[in-house]
């Protein structure tokens, strides 16, 4: 049997395949030998073994390099071999090509075969010389992810507008893709942009790319001035040496006031401090407070001008927090206390060593050592910032017990020596001052806070401090906080969104927390987010000049707030596990109970789980929608749930992971075997689960003998570990990977081609990957769905009729049956009943509900239906399915479709194979209609199953003889199509 190849390619008679294995090169001799998709080198048959381990060298370092998908664009691996993978992987050649590119560069895209084949492959077939050398100098420099971008735009846009892409540059623009391939990246662009006129689609696609580019770099700087701060926070242990330094202080305070270094416990229980005790603890959170915005300003200027550069620019306001330290405080506070951290307890040490070294104190150290110097005291100062903000709110909430007439004349005391040498810094406070004012108010500070905000604006702007700032009006707590914001990459602090007491929020969200809302932390995302309300219904404006005006665009339309506001009724035994640690994962359940949180799962998965399908399901209650998580919260997979029927439980419809990729087997085996454990309901809710109690005991019956052992105990333990074997036999390979890509196919309305651009680009559902889950995906379809997803699989290439009439002939149930003591049969004969057209009589219901039956079942049923699909669209002389089985003839299915025909004649245009009577069928090699082992009468089975009456088959060849379509017979009539079917050893 000949390999069939990603992309629908079969290899030459003359070519094999082999394996990267860890001794020698393993040759794959039939599909089944390898899994779907994988990496294979592949060329002549007869090649001695040192040719065979080169290229399995080869091949070997170029998934290292790029990856599995990278080996499916046909890399020269050298001496006649070329890269290779098998049926069943996922992507198209773009996706190969692209992966390739990035490890051979343009030195070596000549092993890609002719330049124009791969040119084709990435930008389509209108590609110019022009695109073609746009996109040499973009690989030659590096600019990869503009290539990615062309080469997924290239479907929407013409030859001078990929120009255009192809030439935009980004710092480090690897980073500006995360996971999507170009296939689904084109994919999720066609939903949003086709609507669009092409010259509107490029002018958005450049502003996303500025938008994007912009993020990348604000997350560069943002990185690198948090890199300025010690890896690991030592907030704890600051917290600990200063409370240590004030319980020093305070204890000194107490040994001087009662004159002995050992008082009296009744005597230091007594004692109360005094007011220039508590004067001297403010004053001191003022200082450090002062000391921690120079540190933090200090850090943001030497990260963007360097150490010496750097410290001379935040020489003012270190001058100016240095002198607010008292002397001798500062030897105090860096004093080593054994068993506490050795970082002083206050900031203004930090800032009084800082000073000398502006100062010229030390100047006989390297420029070096000072730098490193310099780097050293700035290492915490996010941490001195947090200690600091800590204690301010502990002062605000009351936490540290302040006479009330000792703070209302601290918080009256004026700030003007420090704001003249300081300024208010980049970046003045915040606008409105809606963030502290409520806390001044509390204060008691005099004055409407408006206006002290307006002043402090204006001496901002001017440069020139107002003329009066008082402590408790805490502007000084704002420059903290917008200098903490400044270290983490903002212009400024905001107030945080939160109900209660207000507050400033140093590190805000950037404006995207809300779903669905234009993002842009990478162009794969926020495409993905925009095509998922184009999928929920939003409609893009046409004159958006930009990608958030078009993103507001698709969410103003109402349907898309209905849908964002539905609330979904989740079961309460699945409600009960949410947030459950899911045996043998080490990851979290998490269930769905908003459309809102689908939304999000969504744009960060870059699937359509939050489409409408899933959410109207949700909402009606047809099925649980949930996620896998991490410790972090990350989504890992995306789960649907439907009921387990008739039989009690849950089951897995679909799971997919990120961008719909096919789900970590580590996560998806557990996940399915716990969810089977899940009942339905409550036990005390369904009353046929647990009768209640009688009011009375009923009387004691007599003994009743034994009943007769009924098929879900007799046969249901051996019959599951068959069926199970059967399945893993049979459901793998070629066939997973045909049953996959059709339950991937979206079938358009009334079972035709589809409808609008997603028919066309044959859209893909979460868990097609998963052959069980797609398995149920083709049963839950209805018989006008199904045969339109078997005819447009058909016509976009995903599989051809040989291998869909393949599929349809896998039936792991009935080997299982088949395989059974024949004493079961003879005992239950009814279990025949469970591979026939006719639903199983109840009896047997609960064996189909078996967690290792039911896909064994459920495949069974699916293959019936898709020979009735089949042969529908061959009464209905569908074109897709003439074009399929003159493209690709094989015996089988080409009899029990001529069978089908000459039995049901449909009002087509019919051609006679064999004239009236006559039992020969002419062709090379000649048959016969009533040879019993020939090719007609075994294919009646089938032909009934296509949905033909064969016991009028007799009476039909006698009034009209065999007949087909007129339209079979086009190419070289019927000697010709019967001689390739042979010819191919499709018998």
């Amino acid at each position: 049997m000949r390999l069939r190849l990603a992309g629908g390619v079969v290899a030459a008679p003359d070519q094999a395949a082999w394996l990267p294995a860890p001794r020698s090169p393993a040759r794959v001799a039939a599909e089944g030998d390898a899994r779907p998709g994988a990496a294979v080198a592949l060329g002549p048959a007869d090649a001695g073994g040192e040719q065979v381990r080169a290229a399995v060298t080869g091949l070997r370092r170029l998934v290292e390099a790029g990856g599995e998908v990278a080996a499916g664009a046909g890399v020269d691996l050298g001496g006649g071999f070329r890269s290779a993978r098998l049926a069943g992987a996922r992507g198209d050649q773009r996706d190969a090509v692209l992966a390739a590119l990035t490890v051979l560069g343009v030195e070596g895209a000549g092993r890609l075969g002719d330049r124009a084949g791969f040119l084709v492959a990435l930008f389509g077939p209108a590609v110019t010389r022009r695109v073609g050398a746009a996109a040499a100098r973009a690989i030659s420099e590096g600019r990869w992810a503009a290539v990615h971008l062309a080469s997924a735009a290239s479907d929407l846009l013409g030859p001078e507008q990929l120009e255009r892409i192809l030439e935009l540059e980004a710092p480090g623009d690897a980073g500006l893709f995360t996971g999507a391939r170009p296939s689904v990246l084109a994919a999720n662009l066609g939903r949003v942009l086709e609507p669009l006129p092409r010259p509107r689609r490029a002018a958005l696609l450049l502003d996303l790319w500025e938008r994007v580019a912009g993020r990348h770099a604000w997350q560069a700087r943002r990185e690198g001035l948090l890199a300025t701060q010690a890896r690991r926070s030592r907030l704890d242990d600051l917290r600990d040496r200063h409370d240590r330094h004030e319980d020093d202080l305070l204890l000194r305070l107490l040994r001087t006031d009662l004159g002995s270094d050992d008082p009296p416990l009744a005597a230091a229980a007594r004692w109360i401090p005094p007011d220039h005790y508590w004067y001297g603890l403010l004053n001191r959170l003022l200082q450090d407070a002062l000391a921690a915005t120079a540190l933090l300003h200090a850090a943001v200027e030497v990260h963007d001008h360097g150490p010496e550069e750097g410290l001379a620019r935040a020489s003012a306001i270190i001058g100016a927090a240095d002198a607010e330290l008292p002397d001798g405080a500062a030897a105090d506070a860096a004093r080593y206390v054994p068993g506490l951290t050795g970082l002083p307890a206050r900031p203004g040490v930090h800032i009084r060593d800082l000073h000398r070294v502006l100062t010229g104190a030390g100047t006989g150290r390297s420029r070096e050592t000072t730098a490193a110097a310099v780097r050293r005291h700035l290492a915490h100062a996010r941490d001195h910032a947090a200690l600091a903000i800590e204690r301010i709110g502990w002062l605000l909430n009351g936490r540290e017990d302040v006479p009330e007439h000792v703070l209302r004349e601290w918080t009256s005391s004026d700030l003007r020596p420090w704001r003249e040498r300081t300024g208010h810094g980049p970046a003045g406070p915040p606008e409105g001052w809606a963030g502290l004012s409520w806390w001044s108010d509390r204060l008691g500070t005099a004055g409407p806070q408006d206006t002290r905000a307006a002043e402090a604006a204006e001496a901002a702007e001017t440069d020139a401090p107002a003329e009066v700032e008082r402590a408790g009006e805490l502007l000084w707590c704002v420059d903290l906080v917008n200098a903490l914001a400044r270290l983490h990459g903002h212009d400024a602090a905001e107030p945080e969104r939160r109900v209660g007491t207000p507050w400033l929020d140093h590190d805000p969200p950037l404006g995207d927390d809300e779903p669905l809302a234009p993002r842009f932390g990478s162009l794969a995302g926020a495409v993905s987010g925009a095509a998922q309300l184009a999928e929920l219904g939003g409609v893009p404006a046409r004159g958006a000049r930009t990608w958030t005006e078009l993103v507001e665009s698709l969410r103003a339309g109402t349907r898309i707030a209905e849908a964002l506001s539905g609330e979904f009724a989740v079961p309460a035994p699945l409600a009960a596990l949410d947030g459950t640690v899911v045996p043998g994962t080490g990851a979290r359940f998490v269930v769905a109970r908003s459309a809102r949180v689908l939304a999000e799962w969504s744009e960060y998965m870059g699937n359509c789980i939050a489409g409408a399908h899933y959410v109207g399901d949700a909402t009606a209650g047809r099925c649980v929608l949930a996620a896998l998580c991490d410790g972090e919260g990350r989504v890992l997979v995306n789960v649907e749930l439907v009921p387990a029927r008739p039989a009690r439980g849950w089951r897995i419809n679909e799971i997919a992971g990120r961008f719909n990729e096919s789900p970590d087997p580590r996560l998806a085996r557990p996940l399915r075997g716990w969810v089977a454990t899940i009942p339905q309901t409550e036990a005390d809710d369904d009353p046929d689960l647990e009768p209640p109690a009688p009011e009375e005991v009923p009387p004691s019956r007599t003994a009743r003998r034994p009943a007769r052992p009924r098929p879900l105990q007799a046969a249901g333990p051996v019959l599951e570990r068959l069926a199970e074997r059967e399945w893993n036999a049979r459901v793998r390979g070629e066939t997973a990977a045909v049953l996959t890509a059709l339950a991937g196919t979206r079938s358009g309305p009334g079972g035709g081609s589809g409808s609008g651009s997603a028919s066309r680009r044959g859209v893909h559902r979460p868990g097609a990957a998963d052959p069980a889950a797609a398995v149920t995906r083709l049963r839950r379809l209805g018989p006008l769905q199904l045969a339109g997803a078997c005819r447009n699989a058909l016509a976009q290439g995903p599989v051809d009729l040989v291998d869909l009439w393949a599929l349809t002939e896998v039936r792991p149930l009935e080997a299982a049956i088949a395989a059974l003591d024949p004493a079961l049969p003879t005992r239950y004969a009814q279990l025949t009943r469970l591979t026939g057209a006719e639903p199983p009589p109840p009896s047997l219901r609960p064996l189909t509900r078996l967690p290792r039956v039911a896909p064994s079942y459920s495949m069974g049923v699916v293959a019936r239906r898709m020979r009735a699909a089949v042969g529908r669209l061959a009464l209905d002389g569908d074109p897709v399915l003439a074009r399929a089985l003159t493209r690709r003839p094989a015996v089988p299915p080409l009899c029990a479709l001529a069978v089908l025909v000459t039995c049901r004649a449909p009002a087509l245009a019919l051609a006679p194979v064999a004239p009236p009577r006559a039992v020969s069928v002419p062709g090379f090699p000649a048959t016969a209609l009533n040879d019993p082992d020939g090719p007609w009468q075994r294919a009646l089975p089938a032909a009934r199953e296509l949905g033909a009456d064969t016991s009028v088959f007799w009476e039909r060849i006698a009034a009209d003889g065999l007949r087909v379509p007129a339209e079979w017979l086009a190419a070289g009539g019927w000697g010709r199509l019967w001689s390739r079917a042979h010819a191919a050893g499709r018998t």
